[in-house]
């Protein structure tokens, strides 16, 4: 019996997601003026046909269907003006198995955007990194965002520390999807000089925030 490695597949995906952001710029134009041309949603033929050029011209051996289905659709509410019902806020939210699936560039916008709606503003730096600050306060944030579901130990918590003393930042935050090692715990769990949010935490407060999946490509 043959043995699937679902953590190639996983990295195959997230692989491809990244590829088609940085490729969707190249296309965005051509779909857009297809959009003001016709005055209607893009049919599955017509996606399809996206998908197709995308593949061939940038010599892409798969494209993520639901993902660019998801950038074509948030295209339309640009272009013509309304929320498309599939992608519609109300039908869905991003909980903690979206994120797993992300890339790094992509959980890193959904957790600004998560900030976002308790009054931070600020920008995702080399995929990882996140600068906030209160927008109706001094209060300034440093956030390092872990989409990797693993177990977190002391030696990855460095560099949020060495970064936090270099910039002065007043609070630190380590957001991850996976867990925290028991010398994580021991040594940052009662009021350490960095926070630690686990998949657990992050998961029940995007339960409660309900960010719609348009946050990842914010």
């Amino acid at each position: 019996m043959q043995v699937i490695d679902l953590g190639y597949f996983d990295e195959m995906q997230r692989l491809r997601r990244q590829l088609l952001d940085q490729y969707w710029p190249f296309v965005e134009p051509a779909v857009a003026r297809l959009l003001n041309k016709q005055r209607t949603p893009l049919t599955q033929v017509q996606i399809q046909a996206v998908g197709a050029l995308i593949s061939e011209r940038y010599h892409l051996g798969k494209v993520d269907g639901a993902y660019l289905e998801m950038l074509i659709k948030r295209l339309e509410n640009q272009v013509l003006g309304f929320h498309s019902r599939t992608y519609s806020d109300s039908f869905r939210y991003i909980t903690i198995a979206d994120c797993e699936s992300m890339t790094s560039t992509q959980f890193c916008r959904v957790v600004r955007k998560l900030f976002s709606r308790f009054g931070y503003d600020g920008l995702c730096r080399e995929d990882h990194w996140l600068e906030l600050l209160h927008t109706q306060s001094t209060r300034r944030l440093l956030i390092y965002t872990e989409v990797e579901n693993r177990i977190i130990h002391l030696k990855d918590l460095y560099r949020i520390q060495s970064r936090k003393k270099t910039n002065n930042n007043l609070h630190a935050i380590f957001v991850t999807v996976g867990s925290f090692g028991s010398e994580v715990l021991d040594a940052f769990g009662q009021g350490g000089d960095v926070e630690l949010w686990d998949g657990n935490q992050l998961g029940a407060l995007l339960d409660r925030v309900q960010l719609p999946p348009g946050s990842m490509l914010d």
